[in-house]
C-alpha cells in the first residue's frame, strides 16, 4: 500500500460529520450543492481524492486502499471518530474500502452511482487501454471518451454543467488519471462485503446512467439488509449535478432519518 498523501479538503458547518468522495476523473467541487445545504446542520467535508483536484497527484498504481488510507489520514487530522461517508462512482469503491478498514467509524454509507462488483475482464482491459490512450494524449483522452456518457442522453452539449465538468476533467493529471484506472481495474469483488454492512445504506442513482446502469444499485439493495434505494429520475451519471435538489433532497431525508436529526 502506498504511503498517505495530505489530501486537499473544504469543510462547512458543525455538528455530525457527513464525508462525500468525488468520482474519477473529477474533483469534490461536484458536492458543492450538498455542502452549501446539509452544513446547516451537519459537518460536511469534501476532499479531493489522491490524483484530483488540488491533492498530490504521484506516480504509481492507486488501489482503493491507498486512497482509503488517505481518508484515513485526513479524518484522524480533522479528529473525526465517526462519520456518515457516502462515495459516487469511483468514492464508492474507496468508500467500500474504507467499510474493510474501520467499519466502526462509520455512522451510514453512500454509494451514489457506484457498484460493489469489480470490472469484467472487458471492462478491466478497457480501462489500462484508457490508461494507455491518457499516457500517450493526456488528459484529452479522457475528456473525449467518458464526457458524453456522464450525462443522462439528450442534455444539450452546450449546458453549462457540461462545460463545467469538461473543464473538471481537463484539469485532472495525467498521473492522477493513470493511477486511478489502474487501481479501479484491480479493485476486488465488494458484493461478499454487503451482507457485512451494519449500518444505514443509502443507494443512489441515476435512472439513465450510462456508466454504472441503475440496475446496480437495484443488485446491491437485494444484498443489505434495510438498504434505502433513491432513484433520481431524467438524470445520468451526475445526479448531483444534473438534478441537485432531487439528489439534494434524497440525501438530505436519509440522513435525517437514519442519524436521527430533528430539524
Amino acid at each position: 500500500m502506498a504511503n498517505p498523501v495530505s489530501l486537499h479538503y473544504t469543510e462547512r458547518g458543525q455538528g455530525t460529520v457527513v464525508v462525500f468522495l468525488h468520482g474519477y476523473p473529477l474533483n469534490s467541487t461536484i458536492w458543492q450543492t450538498e455542502q452549501d445545504s446539509l452544513s446547516d446542520h451537519y459537518r460536511v467535508i469534501t476532499p479531493d481524492l489522491r490524483g484530483h483536484g488540488e491533492s498530490p497527484a504521484p506516480e504509481g498504481i492507486y488501489e482503493m486502499e491507498s486512497l482509503a488510507q488517505d481518508v484515513i489520514t485526513l479524518l484522524d487530522s480533522l479528529e473525526v471518530d465517526k462519520a456518515a461517508i457516502m462515495g459516487h462512482s469511483m468514492g464508492g469503491y474507496v468508500t467500500l474500502a474504507l467499510w474493510r478498514l474501520i467499519p466502526e467509524r462509520f455512522l451510514a454509507l453512500g454509494m451514489i452511482s457506484s457498484q460493489a462488483g469489480p470490472d469484467s475482464p472487458e471492462g478491466r482491459e478497457g480501462r489500462y487501454k484508457s490508461a494507455e490512450n491518457v499516457f500517450m494524449e493526456g488528459s484529452k483522452a479522457a475528456e473525449q471518451s467518458m464526457l458524453p456518457k456522464m450525462f443522462a442522453a439528450g442534455l444539450p452539449p452546450e449546458s453549462s454543467i457540461v462545460e463545467q465538468v469538461r473543464t473538471m476533467i481537463l484539469n485532472t493529471r495525467p498521473s492522477g488519471m493513470i493511477g486511478v484506472l489502474k487501481g479501479m481495474a484491480a479493485r476486488p469483488d465488494s458484493r461478499p462485503l454487503m451482507r457485512e454492512i451494519t449500518v444505514p445504506v443509502l443507494l443512489l442513482s441515476g435512472d439513465k446512467d450510462q456508466l454504472i446502469p441503475l440496475q446496480r444499485s437495484v443488485d446491491m439493495a437485494e444484498l443489505i439488509e434495510g438498504a434505502t434505494l433513491a432513484t433520481i429520475e431524467n438524470a445520468g451519471h451526475l445526479a448531483m449535478l444534473e438534478q441537485p435538489q432531487a439528489t439534494l433532497m434524497a440525501i438530505r431525508n436519509f440522513l435525517d432519518q437514519s442519524l436521527g436529526e430533528t430539524h
